[in-house]
């Protein structure tokens, strides 16, 4: 079967809008872009770039720029600060890394639809004192729904926050957003599992958030769509819920920094929750984002989200199930560390 000359299939790329530069980006850093002058090193390039992207090889050589069926078109919600064609790439890159991350991790019982008071229970009698980031990740890992960091994207390619996806029937979550606070990437993990255990996310099917965490904006646009309101509702409930609102809404109105984090910490056990997460909560309700943003930096134990995904990512996954042609596509984008020879 014929393949197009590399210029050519770089351009049809763009149709899905990837430059020269961020598909160069995605390939291995042993890759010289001069290979694909051949006929071989052209299908070489289309191999390699269709397994980075979830696109079908076969199509794509001919010109046809065409994803595969694993993870289907997406759904795109909260796209304030971008447009659903601008989350496209991203939404290529995460598909495809979800369908690596999932061929390496072990399968479990796929995880069944639970209400948000269950999976506040379930994390709970896991062991853990409160719901909080770590006890989210726990319960979602052991649930069979692998929590994938994707921090490292080609340079110019628009973000999203998270999606929600189904590679076949097994679920996955993609946090894209690079956040160190555990309090605001506790909401997105707590929305996505929303999203999943809500029956939401078809099989082959993926959620795409674009600014699920721009506060005003998104909250006023979740209310336009059902699903969002149930899973940001959701969120709410698994990360304390009415108990919640009722403990800040007696917080005076006007209160320092230094009173939010004082006011968090005595109210937070008793709850069990984490005290950054009352203090995104106050914000909700008062809007006071600034004063709870900055209350978050003297949060001791709200650091390092980033870490705690990647770390878990690298304890959970098999590596050996990862392709050799793909582990520096998995290690790059997600930064978790290179296979030991």
């Amino acid at each position: 079967m014929n393949v197009l000359p590399y210029q050519d299939l770089v351009g049809r790329l763009r149709s899905v809008g990837l430059t020269k530069g961020q598909v160069s980006a995605l390939m291995p850093e042993w890759w010289d872009n001069t290979s694909a002058n051949s006929t071989a090193g052209a299908w070489e390039f289309v191999l390699m770039i269709s397994r980075r992207l979830g696109l079908d090889a076969v199509a794509l050589a001919g010109g046809d720029v065409r994803r595969l069926g694993e993870v289907s078109e997406p759904r795109f919600k909260h796209t304030v600060r971008v447009s659903s064609n601008d989350l496209g790439p991203a939404s290529l890159i995460a598909g495809a890394l979800a369908k690596a991350i999932v061929a390496a991790t072990l399968p479990r019982p796929a995880a069944g639809r639970r209400t948000a008071v269950q999976v506040r229970d379930a994390a709970l009698a896991s062991g853990a004192a409160r719901v909080d980031f770590d006890a989210l990740l726990d319960f979602a890992w052991q649930q069979g729904i692998p929590v994938i960091p994707l921090p490292h994207l080609p340079n110019g390619v628009k973000k999203m926050d998270a999606a929600a996806l189904r590679v076949g029937e097994r679920p996955a979550i993609v946090i894209a957003r690079r956040n160190e606070s555990k309090a605001w990437l506790s909401f997105i993990l707590a929305h996505e599992l929303g999203h999943i255990l809500l029956g939401h996310v078809p099989e082959n099917g993926s959620i795409v958030e674009g600014s699920i965490t721009d506060t005003a904006a998104f909250e006023a646009e979740s209310q336009l769509d059902a699903q969002e309101r149930e899973a940001n509702n959701y969120a709410h409930a698994v990360l304390g819920g009415d108990a919640a609102d009722a403990e800040v809404s007696q917080w005076n109105a006007r209160a320092s920094e230094m009173q939010l984090v004082d006011a968090a910490l005595k109210a937070a056990p008793g709850l069990r929750t984490a005290p950054g997460q009352l203090i995104l909560r106050y914000a909700f309700l008062t809007r006071r984002w600034a004063q709870a943003q900055m209350a978050l930096r003297f949060m001791a134990d709200d650091v390092d989200a980033q870490g705690a995904l990647v770390k878990r990512l690298s304890h959970e996954i098999d590596t050996a199930q990862i392709g050799d042609d793909l582990q520096d596509f998995v290690e790059k984008v997600t930064g978790i560390a290179a296979r030991a020879a």
